[in-house]
């Protein structure tokens, strides 16, 4: 099993952060959606980012996963603070991005 460095010890690349990780389609290709930077409107990118990924096909487990691909700068570095557990539910990570 391959593994990553932590800072206080090894964590194993399948649990970097307690959340399992969303199987995609072998042709999945992840559309070019401009990185939120924390400017406008959080529920205009949210709703935007929602409805591309399901009309992908895409379900919230899916969203989940490949919330952070829609961030950029500030809004990255937010979300890499989040704790696990506000991270767990499609549901979750919208009340905690748009709090």
């Amino acid at each position: 099993m391959r593994q990553m460095r932590g800072f206080e010890r090894t964590i194993p690349w399948n649990d970097v952060d307690s959340m399992p990780l969303a199987t995609l389609p072998a042709n999945f290709r992840m559309l070019e959606i401009e990185g939120y930077m924390g400017v406008g409107c959080p529920c205009i990118h949210l709703r935007l980012y929602y409805v591309i990924m399901r009309a992908l096909g895409l379900d919230e487990a899916h969203l989940v996963t490949l919330f952070p691909l829609s961030l950029s700068g500030t809004t990255q570095r937010w979300y890499a603070s989040l704790e696990s557990f506000h991270r767990k539910t499609w549901r979750d990570l919208k009340h905690e991005f748009l709090r």
